[in-house]
């Protein structure tokens, strides 16, 4: 008896809401078509903008003129690159060169220590 009781009981709970859903949606189905049609007022009008009927006037290309700024975008583009390939090649020198001091120093440091106290320690 307990069973068919929560049985009863599950298949009302489930109509209940199927029906208070369908309520819900029917009540509020208007409104939801109305709000998105207000929302989407359009005040572009581009039907304007095809009865002008105005004449273009085109220009013609001077390739002449391209040739040259290519030319000079080339020599630019030349330039740069000497000047990045020269900063460079002088970054890596002086990190070569800082780098054999800091290992003279290094080599003179523990060298220093070494014969300093006469100790053997350090071995």
């Amino acid at each position: 008896m307990a069973k068919k009781f929560g049985k009863f009981l599950m298949v009302t709970a489930a109509l209940g809401a199927v029906a208070a859903g369908a309520y819900y949606y029917l009540q509020n189905k208007d409104s939801f078509v109305d709000d998105d049609f207000e929302d989407d007022d359009d005040f572009d009008n581009f039907d304007e903008d095809l009865d002008d009927d105005t004449d273009r006037n085109y220009v013609d290309l001077d390739l002449d003129k391209a040739e040259e700024f290519k030319e000079g975008l080339d020599a630019a583009k030349a330039d740069a690159t000497e000047k990045i390939v020269g900063a460079a090649k002088e970054a890596a020198e002086k990190t070569e060169e800082a780098a054999r001091k800091a290992e003279t120093k290094v080599e003179e440091f523990f060298d220093d220590e070494d014969d300093s106290d006469g100790s053997m320690d350090a071995m």
